[in-house]
């Protein structure tokens, strides 16, 4: 089936700060292009700025007509929602090929693929895409190995995450011994912070409370607006508050300008899963961290 003369990748749209996690897409893209295949790749939603030093970056899509390809491939997105074209998906799958490769429990993408690469134990996509190059013997260049280590770099928390396994930390040394830049991507998936963005996590931090082991956040669309800052900047400080000793459970909500409510939830405790509540909500995810998207603001949530 990757024979296919013309494929399209579909990574998770960005809205949930997940779009870096699917920079695996890249790598794929990269493989079908050197085997002389038409392929392009299309996120809805902008590109966040720290993600823009992958050079590949600049060839995605924001859209895309599904029946100009012969193959869809989903990568990382969970569920259809993440997609950001669910019902073209649902609808395409009727009458052409999806290939769907994710690490998410929640997946319900495997309805519709014709082939399923999930593998619910990785700590990221990209680790699948790193045993299908193995599996097809892909000569992995400098550029795809940064691709791959990128996407795992950022899905485990600069491997700081519980859901590293030995597996992981292989898979991440052989791209470094294929010549990946882990100090490129340290520089802008960690340490890169406008200050607009510190100010926001400052906000975020400012708005916090903690009660029965939960700490809970929230950002407003003009709080956002009023730092001159992006929701995209919001991304990682969830992490920060997951790391308080005295809570088990962090969640974050952030407006949208689209009247939509993004929340992100995050643990480290063992005996918890998130997964859990955010499915209640229409969301999904991991047992350590997921997330859900409601309609509405934060006011009209939170009077409810």
């Amino acid at each position: 089936m990757i024979s296919s003369p013309i494929s399209i990748l579909i990574p998770p749209s960005n809205l949930g700060f997940s779009f870096i996690s699917s920079i695996t897409s890249l790598a794929l893209y990269l493989f079908l292009i050197g085997r002389k295949k038409k392929a392009d790749l299309a996120v809805k939603g902008d590109i966040p700025d720290y993600f823009k030093f992958l050079t590949a970056s600049h060839s995605i899509k924001k859209d895309f007509l599904l029946g100009d390809y012969d193959l869809i491939i989903a990568v990382d997105c969970g569920d259809s929602k993440r997609t950001g074209f669910p019902i073209r998906i649902e609808n395409i799958a009727k009458s052409k090929p999806i290939i769907n490769i994710d690490h998410h429990s929640s997946n319900n993408l495997k309805k519709y693929a014709k082939i399923n690469l999930v593998d619910e134990k990785a700590a990221a996509a990209a680790e699948v895409i790193f045993k299908f190059f193995k599996y097809l013997n892909v000569k992995i260049e400098s550029r795809m190995a940064t691709y791959i280590l990128a996407a795992i770099y950022y899905d485990t928390g600069g491997f700081q995450h519980s859901n590293v396994t030995s597996d992981t930390l292989n898979i991440a040394s052989e791209c470094l011994r294929r010549g990946a830049r882990v100090g490129l991507i340290a520089d802008n998936v960690t340490n890169s912070r406008s200050s607009s963005g510190l100010k926001l996590w400052g906000t975020v931090l400012t708005n916090m409370k903690i009660k029965n082991k939960i700490a809970l956040s929230y950002l407003s669309y003009q709080d956002i607006l009023s730092n001159g800052a992006k929701s995209e900047d919001a991304a990682g400080v969830v992490n920060l508050m997951n790391s308080l000793p005295e809570a088990k459970v962090a969640i974050l909500f952030v407006d949208t300008p689209d009247d939509k409510i993004k929340a992100s939830l995050r643990t480290e405790e063992d005996d918890i899963d998130v997964s859990k509540f955010a499915r209640l909500f229409g969301g999904g995810g991991h047992k350590k961290a997921a997330g859900f998207t409601l309609d509405g603001d934060l006011a009209s949530f939170f009077k409810r």
